[in-house]
């Protein structure tokens, strides 16, 4: 055991560019082939193309991570350590994997193993405070932090202070839901107690492009607005534009790499982006969360009334690359509709358990569909599109609704929507001013315009709402009688 390697690697010293440490390369050929000489046995093969990895990106951990598992294969017990060390000081940080690789067996046997087992709770605490400190920069001022140890996260926002708590509180609210429903091993305490801390970044706008630029290219640059935001599972860093669909989706995403972590398991795309989208769109009923339909629903109900709808089958057998960049809006929503149908069922919660136990036999959930539905697939497949045929059809644009407020507005910085337009008497029936930010009506966030959109279709004419709205820093709220469009 080498005790100076060791401390520092709970050092963890910033050394890189903030653009570096956010960036995130696609797998490139180099892994590829490396991994296919580890899974044939040859191990020194492996070696030299991890190490040429290495060169052209030494600031990932990746090449380091598995050059450890080559060698540790080779019984090289020390240039493992040396390469473990380095992949953990650049940011690797999931011990279970150390724990159950069986390509590190080599390494295991080492003292350092040991030693770094005992000290692991000082190195996840060192990344916590390198990870703050590396992401502060998106955030140029005025910094609303909250640390969670509960949850396990760092909350930094641009946001003021009763937004961030607001969405701290609905971080909560999500956390409870999702331990009820599906990740119950991760919700219980000291669970995740070896798990590295998430950063929970809310940038302001400028913030948001240098980070949508580092993360998607140059390219997003003129169009920062379709990116919502993403949770970079190897920085364990989630960054999000909105207070509202887009930090629940990611949000749900952090949960669920927790309990794939846990489970030594990578879900199926549909899964994983179905869950996610799930949590989009919900209502408090009886004081409870329910996701209910949605924009996402309406373009599955489009989908099969045009026959146009792919097979669930189809859909489970879809890879993530393809999942993501062909037609992705059909396929998350198609996702997402598939688990409101389970969980309309009450078999959410038993679907994601038989998957997770079945996993090693089919990583698609088709047999998981079948078991906890109790019908074969094709059975399934149509009992799902009558399903789907009778959903409300949730209201999507202006023109849809019966009852509105009686102004103008337009998207927002991500805690909810703009005012630009007060005809007539708007101002003082509203108690509303140009440039007022709505962020709920009747205590329902309503942080972009499909959700206030959503929220204000379920209600007629001449009923009261109560609007929660901004103005500055200025947080208000008044009683505002709906008129008819």
């Amino acid at each position: 055991m080498n005790p100076l390697r060791l401390a520092a690697v709970l050092a963890l010293s910033i050394t890189t560019s903030f653009a570096v440490a956010l960036a995130e390369p696609s797998p490139s050929q180099l892994e590829t082939s490396g991994i296919q000489a580890m899974g044939a046995g040859e191990y020194e093969q492996a070696e030299s193309v991890f190490r040429e990895l290495i060169e052209l990106r030494p600031d990932s951990f990746v090449g380091h991570y598995n050059l450890g598992a080559a060698l540790s294969m080779q019984g090289d017990g020390s240039g493992a350590v040396n390469a473990i060390s380095a992949a953990i000081t650049l940011g690797f940080s999931d011990i279970t994997q150390i724990k159950r690789d069986p390509d590190l067996v080599s390494f295991r046997e080492t003292a350092f193993f040991g030693e770094l087992v005992a000290n692991w709770q000082a190195l996840v605490e060192a990344r916590r405070l390198n990870d703050f400190e590396s992401i502060k920069p998106l955030i140029r001022r005025h910094l609303e932090a909250r640390t969670d140890d509960q949850l396990k996260i760092e909350l930094l926002s641009a946001h003021d202070q009763i937004a961030t708590d607001q969405a701290h509180a609905e971080l909560l609210m999500l956390a409870d839901w999702s331990y009820g429903h599906l990740f119950s091993s991760i919700g219980k305490p000291g669970a995740i107690e070896d798990h590295p801390w998430v950063m929970v970044v809310l940038p302001d706008r400028a913030g948001f492009a240098k980070w949508a630029i580092t993360v998607f290219g140059p390219g997003v640059k003129g169009n920062i607005s379709s990116v919502g935001g993403a949770y970079e599972h190897q920085k364990r860093r989630l960054v999000a534009q909105d207070l509202g669909a887009t930090l629940r989706h990611e949000f749900i995403h952090v949960l669920h790499w927790r309990d794939m972590n846990r489970l030594g398991q990578a879900h199926a795309p549909w899964i994983q982006e179905g869950l996610a989208s799930l949590v989009e769109d919900y209502d408090i009923i009886n004081g409870k969360l329910v996701p209910v339909a949605s924009w996402r629903t309406n373009i599955v109900q489009r989908m099969s009334e045009r026959h146009r709808m792919p097979s669930i089958e189809a859909l489970a057998s879809t890879p993530m690359q393809a999942f993501t960049s062909k037609r992705p809006l059909a396929k998350y929503a198609q996702a997402r509709t598939i688990m409101l149908y389970l969980l309309d069922h009450d078999q959410l919660g038993a679907f994601y358990t038989t998957y997770t136990n079945e996993y090693a036999t089919d990583p698609t959930g088709i047999s998981a569909l079948e078991h906890v539905l109790g019908k074969e697939i094709d059975s399934i497949e149509k009992d799902f599109r009558s399903w789907v045929e009778q959903l409300e059809t949730v209201p999507e644009t202006g023109s849809d609704l019966v009852a509105t407020l009686g102004i103008e507005i337009e998207t927002g910085t991500g805690d909810g929507v703009v005012v630009k337009g007060l005809a007539g008497n708007a101002r003082s029936r509203t108690g509303l001013r140009l440039g007022s930010v709505i962020t709920a009506i009747n205590n329902h966030p309503t942080r972009d315009l499909f959700e206030l959109i959503r929220i204000l279709g379920q209600y007629k004419p001449g009923e009261t709402v109560t609007l929660y709205h901004r103005r500055g820093k200025v947080h208000s709220e008044s009683e505002v009688t709906l008129l008819a469009r």
